[in-house]
């Protein structure tokens, strides 16, 4: 088969290539490949994404919208978010424009006795409890016309291998035949849809099925952008990174020095360490900045008119 992006971009392709970098022999007493995909999506979340959060060119950034509901105070952080946290919170209105909400601190909201009301416009927006953002006060609480929206940065799904998840082959009304269907899955499993190719986003999250007969499945509606050769896979898992493409060779050598400590290969895991700088340092340059021609504006902090002046004896700009 010629090499394409749907077979050399897939979890099981990259460990091959992990197992051939390390003389891995396939045996009960080696790394399967599983076992090489768990190391991988370590080596993803615990290096890979963080490195892409730390340019800070919105990557991974992505909405999540919900209504607002008369009287609900509290509203749960989307389990998909990095580090349950989030870059923004906002409320959109019926033209799709975002409004921002103040980012209260606690002490801002309480009141002093005697007083049980605080007078200020700090007191409306949003505070954060633990896992949820609260919306502050009963006056965003009621307004039911505008969508809260959480401006995040999406999680990549949990590496898997491609026998775990189903290739679309054809596509006829709401159902959806594809390569293989796991037995295990029901009509109360969820699904993510993963492009096979650059970007491998996800075009539709948690997307429910409603019959599941041999290797079609029934989707209850088909999401924008489904087309053949698409990955079908249970939700939150993937079999293809999702990340930047160019990364994956820093992912298959991060995954290399990985199984080279656990196979104590002193020399391969110095080599390839050595290796992991190297790619870190190219990748980044690969990623920041991300749109080229974009304009820099520079500021001289120094200047309370944010680096304007008032020309001396001239009383012009400059």
């Amino acid at each position: 088969m010629s090499a394409n992006f749907n077979t050399n971009c897939t979890v099981d392709y990259l460990c091959g290539i992990v197992n051939s970098r390390c003389l891995n022999p396939v045996s009960q007493n080696a790394y399967q490949l599983q076992d090489i995909a768990n190391l991988m999506d370590l080596e993803s979340n615990g290096f890979v994404v963080p490195l892409l959060k730390k340019v800070q060119q919105e990557y991974m950034v992505k909405n999540y919208d919900y209504p607002i509901n008369q009287g609900q105070t509290a509203y749960m952080m989307p389990s998909r978010a990095v580090g349950n946290a989030l870059r923004d919170v906002v409320l959109v209105d019926s033209s799709g424009n975002e409004i921002g909400l103040n980012n209260l601190m606690r002490e801002y909201i309480k009141s002093e006795f005697p007083c049980t009301w605080v007078p200020t416009v700090w007191s409306f927006g949003q505070y954060l409890t633990a896992n949820e953002i609260n919306l502050f006060n009963t006056l965003w609480q009621s307004y039911t016309a505008y969508t809260l929206r959480f401006i995040t940065e999406r999680r990549p799904n949990q590496l898997t291998l491609t026998t775990n998840c189903g290739q679309i082959t054809a596509i006829t009304g709401n159902v959806v035949t594809l390569s293989y269907v796991d037995p295990s899955w029901t009509t109360s499993t969820t699904f993510d849809i993963i492009n096979p190719g650059p970007p491998f986003n996800s075009i539709q999250d948690d997307q429910a099925v409603t019959l599941i007969a041999g290797f079609d499945l029934t989707f209850a509606s088909l999401p924008a952008g489904l087309a053949k050769g698409q990955w079908v896979c249970p939700a939150g898992t993937t079999c293809v990174p999702q990340l930047p493409y160019e990364f994956y060779t820093l992912l298959i050598e991060r995954t290399v020095s990985a199984v080279a400590e656990g196979l104590d290969m002193s020399q391969l895991l110095q080599a390839s360490q050595r290796k992991c700088q190297e790619l870190e340092a190219n990748m980044l340059c690969l990623v920041r900045p991300r749109v080229m021609g974009s304009v820099q504006k520079i500021i001289n902090k120094d200047n309370l008119s944010n680096g304007t002046t008032w020309g001396r004896g001239f009383g012009g700009y400059r």
